[in-house]
């Protein structure tokens, strides 16, 4: 059963959700919505509401409309009683496949769930190593032979998207998460609960048992990300990329304010064959803008990816590019060692590059194929934005890293 809970502000994502369910066949769809007047609004002739048992006896409820008379208790009290309503159904027995309004199926779901584990979730990552956890060796030469510590990072999971089996283990999953909801501040805005929702779900699926704390034991399967996706891969790498395959689901997670434009256009590609509207879309919010050229103001433009021209080396800003080389070796998205050498050579674990400036704030750097324009902070940390797919990475000195520790 797919669980979709939503109020007024929700309404046309809601429509789009139900348009596209009916468009791929996806069945067995709960809409909770908090109002009568949201229901009738989000609810149209492609996902009847069920009142009769003629209905019923014709084939069962694909859409099924429950209304609370108002919405009250703000978005807190909204999360908790979505993780009531999961763990309600996984009482009764039911699978549950919760969805965020922001989400259109491009695909029935049902025939890419393993069912092998008490959640299967949705990530927030865009690669193998942020999806699915990589290596993370952290160095402390004071320890000598044994100074290497090894750890685990991933990036988080999204609880606007995730199936849950009827286990018990599930079940506590979210009466836990259901409690945490509830109690947040009464006023906290939408983003808060969001951020505190998501911040929960990662912990409570990854935190193992420790002091007071007990973990629920809720066993983890990772969602594949170019399956299930989230709307940073879509936008960044799905939608330029001829030979993809079509998702399954995409979910608009990364975007907030111009959701229902976004979720219309991925439609629009893969379920009209019409991709002209999703290519025009800018990759980030405007307001937010995206990765190193986000940091521009009106007197810095934006950073150009053509080399053509460039001067290698220290030739541009005797500042920046003396710190650079003095401050080496650089963490680049947390993988050492890079070497801004005066002559323009850049040495980095992947292989020999070159590097040179924009401005006396920012400069390019290119190595493996791959060309990455960053801004400099006056803190010292760089944000890279990689040109192929505006990926963005931190930049940090190792040297005054370890000068300050």
């Amino acid at each position: 059963m797919i669980l979709v809970v939503g109020g007024s502000a929700d309404v046309e994502q809601l429509k789009l959700l139900l348009s596209s369910a009916s468009r791929t066949s996806t069945a067995t769809n709960l809409l909770f919505a908090l109002t009568d007047r949201t229901a009738l609004a989000a609810l149209s002739d492609d996902a009847p509401l069920v009142s009769t048992g003629e209905e019923q006896r014709a084939g069962g409820p694909r859409s099924v409309s429950w209304t609370l008379e108002e919405e009250a208790g703000g978005a807190s009290a909204i999360a908790s009683l979505r993780y009531k309503l999961i763990g309600l159904l996984l009482g009764w027995g039911f699978g549950v496949l919760n969805a965020a309004p922001p989400t259109v199926f491009l695909s029935s779901p049902w025939s890419y769930l393993y069912r092998d584990a008490d959640i299967e979730a949705m990530s927030s990552g865009w690669d193998d190593g942020s999806a699915y956890g990589y290596n993370h060796v952290l160095d402390d030469p004071s320890m000598g032979f044994t100074r290497f510590c090894h750890g685990s990072r991933i990036v988080a999971y999204e609880p606007g998207f995730f199936f849950a089996m009827p286990t018990n283990e599930a079940i506590a999953l979210t009466a836990r998460m259901g409690l945490s909801m509830a109690q947040l501040p009464a006023a906290a805005t939408v983003k808060a609960v969001r951020e505190a929702e998501r911040e929960a779900f990662l912990h409570e699926l990854w935190l193992p048992s420790h002091h007071e704390y007990a973990s629920v034991g809720a066993i983890l399967r990772v969602m594949n990300y170019l399956c299930f996706v989230n709307s940073k891969v879509m936008f960044r790498q799905l939608r330029s990329a001829t030979f993809a395959t079509a998702p399954i689901a995409v979910q608009i997670n990364y975007h907030s304010t111009d959701a229902p434009a976004r979720m219309s256009a991925v439609m629009e590609r893969y379920l009209d064959l019409k991709p002209s509207t999703l290519q025009q879309l800018p990759l980030a919010e405007a307001q937010a803008g995206g990765g190193a050229n986000a940091m521009a103001t009106t007197d810095e433009p934006t950073l150009s990816c053509d080399r053509s021209g460039a001067s290698s080396g220290s030739s541009l800003g005797p500042m920046l590019a003396a710190s650079l080389v003095e401050r080496s070796p650089y963490a680049w998205g947390g993988m050492g060692d890079l070497i801004f050498s005066q002559d323009g050579t850049l040495k980095t674990p992947w292989g020999t590059g070159s590097w040179g400036l924009h401005s006396p704030s920012a400069l390019w750097a290119d190595f493996v194929g791959a060309k990455h324009n960053v801004r400099m902070l006056p803190s010292g940390l760089g944000i890279s934005t990689r040109c192929g797919d505006n990926n963005v990475v931190l930049v940090r000195s190792i040297k005054v890293a370890k000068q300050q520790h």
